[in-house]
């Protein structure tokens, strides 16, 4: 079980992942949490540098999912804005969630990654899948009254500690 819960690659966030490394080793899409992933928890808002940086990861090669347990029309429209897709499915950590991700990318557990900012939802299921995984610390302190009960777990039972204060998203 512990293994489960076991990224494969830890990262500040987004911004610190070598995208030309993982398009060397094989990954071609990727599959990416919202909330405190890539914005902060329920805002919707794109800026410039997460702009520049999905425009980096398109440009490398890589197709992109977003997929979140949040509000599937906002995922959706916030999918839009950055020009890429939203899986139709929510219910990390469960299989079906990550499944309906690799239907709309065409892709497979082979060539495919998971970003996220959580151990039980995004890494473990990510794991299950048998997906490679990073995990990114939280943008933001703000977060939903569940998640932060989970960070106490994560701390627990996996382990976790943040790399740094994620400071690179919003700036």
């Amino acid at each position: 079980m512990r293994s489960l819960l076991k990224p494969g690659l830890s990262v500040g966030s987004i911004f610190d992942i070598n995208l030309q490394s993982l398009w060397d080793s094989g990954y071609r899409n990727m599959i990416i949490d919202v909330d405190n992933t890539i914005t902060a928890w329920n805002n919707y808002t794109t800026n410039p540098k997460l702009k520049n940086w999905v425009l980096q990861a398109k440009n490398t090669g890589f197709s992109i999912c977003l997929l979140s347990n949040n509000n599937q029309t906002k995922v959706k429209q916030f999918a839009l804005e950055l020009g890429v897709i939203a899986a139709p499915k929510g219910g990390k950590p469960f299989s079906r969630a990550f499944q309906s991700a690799l239907a709309v990318l065409r892709s497979t557990k082979h060539n495919t990654l998971v970003i996220g900012d959580q151990v039980f939802t995004d890494i473990l299921g990510g794991n299950r899948a048998g997906l490679f995984t990073i995990l990114v610390d939280p943008i933001d302190s703000r977060e939903f009254i569940g998640t932060r009960l989970t960070r106490v777990m994560e701390r627990l039972l996996a382990g976790r500690r943040p790399i740094c204060k994620s400071q690179h998203q919003q700036k």
